[in-house]
């Protein structure tokens, strides 16, 4: 009984370790480095209008893909981790957008209206487009 208790408890420690490594060594040296990927270039309008026409459609063309995106900043905050957020495209905010999410913590000098070309990772569409990892070109 004892060898099956011991048995057990080291299949269950070799897989928290296994895990462990896994999440924070592992996954920490392997990430993906969208900035050296080469990027399609597009709007803010036409990549909206791409996921507003067929989500699907533009998950084929833009899903874990880099994107470099040229649009007008219509708002700026910052998320719960410290990450600066944008929405770039129509200041009407029941239209659909892009969300950025800012590689940096650092404040921007960029203000609302201006014309911002942002380059990231698109993670598909809620209810605005999710581009994540970005930086400011």
């Amino acid at each position: 009984m004892k060898k099956a208790i011991y048995t057990i408890l080291i299949i269950l420690l070799m897989g928290a370790a296994t895990t462990y490594y896994y999440v924070f060594v592992y996954s920490k040296n392997n990430h993906r480095d969208v900035q050296s990927e080469t990027a399609i270039i597009i709007s803010t309008d036409s990549l909206v209008a791409a996921y507003e026409i067929s989500d699907s459609i533009a998950n084929t063309k833009f899903l874990n893909k880099a994107l470099e995106i040229k649009g007008s900043i219509a708002e700026k905050d910052t998320n719960a981790v410290g990450q600066i957020t944008l929405l770039l495209g129509d200041t009407d905010p029941f239209k659909k957008r892009v969300s950025v999410t800012l590689n940096t913590k650092l404040p921007i000098v960029q203000k609302i209206g201006d014309t911002v070309i942002v380059k990231g990772k698109c993670t598909g569409s809620l209810t605005d487009v999710v581009i994540t990892e970005a930086i400011i070109k």
